[in-house]
């Protein structure tokens, strides 16, 4: 109950939405009152608040977030900026029809190239091309501009303790890093180039 005086917007200005369906829940079904659950809901809210964002920094690149994500990873990686398709999906967890769609998309649009593995006739490389070294490069700085202006309010204390936390939790479930992708060899490009132009 709000203390004498005050209005119901000041007595919930610390609450957040997920807040109030906590206290729905524990209303209706208290035995669903844990704080595993609560974290949950936090953790999904703040996944879509995340995501509605990040959409919306990519409109004017009419990119995807899965798009994005891809060559984030890429770019990332260092040059000469490629991996195989099996890192790509281990890193971003999608499937094997899921990652073809989006690297033909990327491809199209003259983001990625694909080469055939030399040590792996039914393997083949990803990787950025100038265009996309400088997309995903424009792209990681606007998202990284959006992100502080939605975190504007939290200190860099706050965010370093969240994040610290995030990660034992994720470590708790079984969420690890993968392992180093293979790296190909300056003779294995000159192998493909080869192929490539032949």
């Amino acid at each position: 109950m709000a203390g004498a005086g005050r209005t119901s917007g000041e007595a919930r200005a610390g609450r957040d939405l997920v807040d109030g369906t906590t206290t729905a829940w524990r209303r209706e079904m208290p035995e669903v009152d844990r704080v595993d659950v609560e974290l949950t809901r936090r953790a999904a809210r703040l996944g879509v608040l995340l995501q509605d964002r990040l959409a919306a920094c990519l409109e004017p690149w009419g990119m995807t977030r899965a798009d994005y994500n891809v060559l984030n990873v890429l770019r990332a990686a260092g040059a000469p900026y490629e991996l195989r398709p099996t890192d790509l999906r281990s890193r971003l967890l999608l499937s094997s029809g899921g990652i073809s769609n989006v690297l033909n998309r990327l491809a199209r649009s003259g983001l990625i190239a694909r080469e055939r593995d030399a040590r792996d006739g039914r393997g083949s490389w990803v990787r950025l091309t100038q265009d996309g070294v400088e997309t995903a490069e424009a792209t990681m700085r606007a998202w990284v501009a959006d992100q502080e202006v939605l975190y504007r309010n939290v200190t860099e204390s706050q965010a370093r303790a969240a994040s610290d936390a995030l990660r034992q939790v994720l470590l708790a479930i079984g969420d690890r890093e993968p392992a180093e992708p293979h790296a190909r060899s300056k003779r294995e490009s000159v192998g493909d180039a080869g192929a490539a132009s032949a």
